[in-house]
């Protein structure tokens, strides 16, 4: 099914209200952080669902404008002429295609002057996005999970694969240490004790969180930590403590992944779901996600606490 097919279907008052609470959502983060592409797409699309156009295409001329100061000109390209699409006449768009164009072709030049730098710097950023950028997006093909080992992924396989699979939590401790977020005597002592607690954890029980625990050792608070984070890496982020999480989203993920990882979606739109993390750098998580959802997948880290309450109120602990 297109995007517009899906657009064109009929929805319900009960979903249609879901989707304004998306909106007034998205459009407090995009204000707060006017380059978060992600949420702008979010935004963008939700608006078109019920049929706002007009609101949407604003969002569209946002998008496109960001992507030009970003420079990310082919996605700028694409931007402008959809809205271009839709309105032939407009001088702006047409008068802004044409600079885009430019730069995309300069920017072509240059990098064909440069290719083994260029590609160098491609492969990094794609080994970051999988591995930790909540900015990533990425949509599970049958062709990309028949690469991965074991044909037709289920809970169970998972659940077993993440049985001693690495949790992030050493790649969030560099992380912290690089960026002297936390002292380091302060965080190898979290590390200890959120090792012993999710060794003894029981299979109904949520996870411990690094962040929670160094939170609780080291008295930080956690809205400074959680802010020097997004200041340092430009990861997405979800109030997920203001948002009406519907249980049976959640419930998509088995709780290997939910309760063991402190993965919880929480909003689907169309063809997109939205999950937030208490760890940006659980990348065996993360992965495991993407093996067994057909979506596009958004990431947005949460605070520990709200994506605690989210589980609690799911699996009514």
């Amino acid at each position: 099914m297109t995007a517009a097919e899906i657009q064109s279907q009929p929805i319900s008052t009960e979903e249609q209200e879901q989707i304004r609470q998306t909106i007034e959502m998205f459009e407090v983060i995009t204000q707060a952080n006017p380059q978060d592409t992600q949420s702008l797409e979010i935004l963008k699309e939700a608006y078109a669902r019920i049929g706002q156009q007009t609101e949407s295409l604003a969002v569209s001329r946002r998008l496109a404008d960001t992507y030009m100061e970003l420079a990310q000109y082919s996605s700028a390209l694409l931007e402008y002429e959809g809205i271009l699409h839709k309105e032939p006449d407009n001088a702006e768009i047409i008068a802004a295609l044409g600079e885009v164009e430019a730069r995309l072709q300069a920017s072509q030049q240059q990098s064909a002057a440069g290719s083994n730098a260029a590609s160098i710097a491609l492969d990094f950023r794609a080994v970051v996005q999988d591995g930790g950028n909540l900015m990533a997006t990425k949509k599970t093909q049958a062709s990309e999970r028949s690469m991965l080992p074991g044909t037709g992924v289920d809970s169970e396989t998972i659940a077993a694969r993440l049985e001693g699979a690495d949790d992030g939590h050493d790649t969030l401790v560099r992380f912290l240490t690089q960026h002297r977020l936390v002292p380091e005597d302060v965080l190898l002592q979290a590390l200890s004790i959120v090792r012993r607690k999710n060794k003894d954890r029981a299979s109904a029980t949520p996870a411990a969180s690094l962040i929670d625990e160094i939170v609780t050792r080291g008295s930080v608070e956690p809205e400074h930590l959680i802010c020097g984070i997004l200041d340092r890496s430009k990861f997405a982020y979800i109030p997920l403590e203001n948002y009406d999480v519907d249980r049976q989203i959640v419930k998509m993920l088995p709780e290997s992944l939910t309760l063991g990882r402190l993965i919880v979606p929480f909003d689907i739109l169309s063809r997109t779901m939205m999950i937030a993390v208490a760890n940006p750098f659980d990348a065996a998580g993360k992965e495991a996600v993407q093996q067994l959802l057909d979506y596009n997948i958004q990431w947005h880290l949460a605070s520990p606490a709200s994506i605690l309450q989210v589980l609690a109120e799911t699996y009514r602990h």
